[in-house]
């Protein structure tokens, strides 16, 4: 009769013969996804399950239950903005997802020569996000020219004075301000902060990943609806 230890034993091995083939399943679907996703450049759409498998490939290092919540939320977020039919409900989909995700994070729109705060989360009333000029955090002033996400780091003593209060980092974290492209402009920014990978855990989930592929996802989904919208237009009766 086998002992205690050897039954142990025994459902460790298979617990972790589990976890290796759920592993393997998950990467084989990622190559599988990733490649029509290649195939399917063109289109510019981004279905629910690739975005959420280019963020579990992004992590993957991370456990399996990390991975599989991960990819749940995703999933729920991408579906959020495929389910908008207006650009503001675009908007607020991409700004609750980011919301979900971050730590603080606010959706800034490009309005001219200005930036006009539109929804935020986790501010306090010190650093709440106003509206301000493109010209007034170089910065954000790339990100609209360029349309390229920009890093941000805790500032030191020296940049603190030139950056925006909610552009403040704090110490532990990490921000991203990425653009919002329509028709090749930068129509929004999205500005998201969560804590920094750390260097001993370089496998675990970070937040960036998922936000960056919320952010690339509703870029393509204000192409769809203002597509729509124009094809409405031009199909009425005049």
């Amino acid at each position: 009769m086998p002992s205690e230890q050897q039954i142990r034993d025994a459902v460790d091995r298979f617990l972790a013969q589990v976890r290796q083939d759920i592993d393997a399943r998950l990467e084989s679907l990622a190559a599988e996804l990733l490649q029509f996703a290649r195939e399917d450049q063109a289109t510019g759409l981004v279905p629910v399950e690739r975005a959420a498998i280019e963020v579990a490939r992004a992590v993957g290092r991370g456990g399996v239950h990390a991975r599989h919540d991960l990819i749940s939320r995703v999933i729920a977020a991408v579906r959020r903005l495929d389910e908008a039919t207006t650009l503001r409900g675009v908007l607020d989909a991409l700004a609750e997802g980011a919301a979900a995700e971050a730590a603080r994070s606010v959706v800034l729109l490009v309005d001219g020569e200005w930036l006009r705060s539109y929804r935020h989360h986790g501010y306090d009333a010190a650093s709440v996000p106003g509206d301000l000029r493109i010209d007034a955090s170089p910065l954000l002033a790339s990100v609209v020219e360029t349309k390229c996400t920009a890093p941000l780091e805790p500032p030191t003593p020296r940049t603190e004075r030139s950056r925006p209060a909610f552009l403040r980092v704090l110490p532990g974290r990490v921000g991203l301000a990425m653009p919002l492209v329509l028709a090749q402009q930068t129509v929004a920014i999205v500005f998201a902060e969560g804590a920094a990978r750390q260097p001993h855990e370089p496998g675990e989930p970070v937040w960036t990943e998922q936000v960056e592929v919320l952010v690339r996802h509703a870029s393509a989904r204000l192409e769809n609806v203002t597509s729509l919208r124009t094809v409405e237009v031009l199909s009425s009766p005049s």
